[in-house]
């Protein structure tokens, strides 16, 4: 009866192991799954925003600031808030986001974002709702080549402006060509 005893616990032991070690790899598995790409898992990308994957791409909703500046290839003061962002990536990409910088930044950001996007441009759409907003610029890609005869890799459009508290208000919306 004990070689049967010590048979039995032997074979439980070795069966409890084997579950432990498919629950790990199950674990590790489902852990890295949205890094990897898996549809309908999700993970973190590299500047913190929360994204999930689907079968043609991925979503990050909402934004960090690190990924706004990422993503917009713009650099903006750290005070910047973030209110509303995502950013969608399949063959193409498109981002949008709505931002706000407090007073005492904002003719930094302003600056940053003349360095990033140039001009000002007339008749250009903004993505930002003008309404109790003064000082409205909107910064846009041309449609055409530029001078060497290619097309713009990317199209964009940021508006920004003052609200009355002096702060500045930004909407960037930028998509691939």
């Amino acid at each position: 009866m004990p070689k049967q005893r010590n048979k039995a616990r032997r074979v439980l032991g070795g069966t409890a192991l084997m579950l432990g070690f498919v629950a790990l790899v199950l674990i590790v598995l489902v852990r890295q799954a949205g890094e990897w790409g898996v549809p309908y898992f999700s993970f973190t990308s590299a500047h913190g925003s929360p994204c999930r994957n689907d079968l043609t791409g991925y979503t990050c909703d909402p934004l960090t600031l690190a990924d706004v500046e990422f993503f917009g290839d713009v650099d903006l003061p750290d005070d910047t808030r973030v209110l509303a962002g995502s950013y969608r990536a399949t063959h193409d990409y498109q981002l949008s986001a709505q931002l706000r910088v407090p007073k005492a930044s904002a003719d930094r950001a302003w600056k940053q974002l003349r360095v990033a996007y140039g001009p000002c441009r007339d008749g250009a759409s903004s993505p930002l709702q003008t309404g109790g907003v003064s000082r409205v610029c909107i910064m846009a890609s041309v449609n055409g080549a530029d001078e060497t005869g290619q097309l713009p890799s990317r199209l964009f459009s940021v508006g920004t402006g003052l609200v009355k508290t002096g702060d500045r208000v930004i909407g960037i919306s930028i998509r691939s060509r």
